[in-house]
C-alpha cells in the first residue's frame, strides 16, 4: 500500500507541474495561420483532457483491486508523460516537438496497459483517451508550425499545402483506424471536435474541407458503432462488483 500511495502522490505531482506549465509556465508563442491548425474553440479539450486526468489521480482507490493494481501496473510512466510534456510546454522549438514526442511514447504505453488490463472499467481509460487524441493534433500540427518558423515554404518538392493535405488524410486515416482497433469512441469524439475546429478555421481550400467533412460523418458513424456495440456488450455481461 505505501508504493501505491507513492505512486499516487507522483502522479498528482506530475500533474500539477503539467498543468502549471501549460496555464502559468508556458512561453507565449505566436501560433502562425496554418491549415492544421484549428479554430480557437478546439483549445476546450485541453480543459477536458485536464480535469479528467485529475479526477483519475484523485479519485479513491482503496476499496477498488483492479484500479490499484492498474495504478501499480503503469508505474513511473504515467508521471513520465506528464513530466516531459509540461518541459514542452515551457520549452521553444524544436525542442519542443522532441518532448511532445516522448511524452506522447510514454502515454502510449500507459494506454496500452490500460488497455490490456483484463479488469478495467470504461472511467480508467477515458481520460487518457482525451489526453492522447488531444497530444495527436499536438503531434500533427508542431512539425508545420517549426518549419513555418525557418521559413521552409516547400519540401520535397510539396508546397506546405500540398503536405497539410497529405498529412490531414494520414491523421483521419489513421484515427478512424484507432478508433475501430481499439472501440474508442471517446478519442473518436476528439477527433470529430479537431475536425470541426479545421473546418470553421478559414484557411483550408476545397478539397481538405470536403475530406475534414467526410471524416467528421465517418468518425461519428464509427463512434456510433463502437458505442451501441460496448453498450450490447454490457447489457449482456454486466460487470461484476469486486469486493476489497
Amino acid at each position: 500500500m505505501q508504493f501505491l500511495t507513492f505512486l499516487r502522490l507522483l502522479n498528482l505531482g506530475s500533474f500539477l507541474f503539467a498543468l502549471l506549465a501549460r496555464i502559468v509556465w508556458q512561453r507565449p508563442v505566436s501560433i502562425p495561420a496554418l491549415p492544421l491548425v484549428p479554430a480557437s474553440f478546439f483549445d476546450a479539450i485541453a480543459g477536458i483532457a485536464f480535469t479528467t486526468l485529475l479526477i483519475w489521480c484523485i479519485r479513491p482507490v482503496r476499496a477498488f483491486p483492479a484500479d490499484r493494481e492498474l495504478i501499480e501496473d503503469i508505474g513511473g510512466w504515467l508521471s513520465l508523460s506528464l513530466i516531459t510534456l509540461g518541459i514542452s510546454s515551457i520549452s521553444g522549438p524544436p525542442w519542443e516537438l522532441v518532448w511532445t514526442t516522448i511524452s506522447f511514447i510514454s502515454l502510449c504505453l500507459v494506454y496500452m496497459k490500460i488497455q490490456h488490463h483484463p479488469r478495467r472499467s470504461p472511467w480508467m481509460r477515458s481520460p487518457f483517451s482525451v489526453l492522447i487524441a488531444w497530444m495527436s493534433t499536438m503531434l500533427l500540427i508542431l512539425p508545420f508550425r517549426i518549419l513555418s518558423d525557418f521559413q521552409f515554404t516547400s519540401l520535397f518538392g510539396l508546397t506546405e499545402r500540398q503536405w497539410s493535405t497529405v498529412a490531414l488524410g494520414a491523421a483521419i486515416l489513421c484515427g478512424l483506424l484507432f478508433i475501430i482497433i481499439h472501440s474508442d469512441w471517446v478519442f473518436g469524439l476528439v477527433l470529430v471536435w479537431y475536425l470541426i475546429g479545421l473546418f470553421f478555421n478559414d484557411r483550408l481550400l476545397r478539397f481538405p474541407q470536403i475530406l475534414a467533412g467526410a471524416g467528421i460523418i465517418v468518425a461519428l458513424s464509427c463512434c456510433y458503432h463502437v458505442f451501441q456495440k460496448r453498450q450490447r456488450l454490457f447489457r449482456q455481461y454486466p460487470p461484476k462488483s469486486s469486493s476489497s
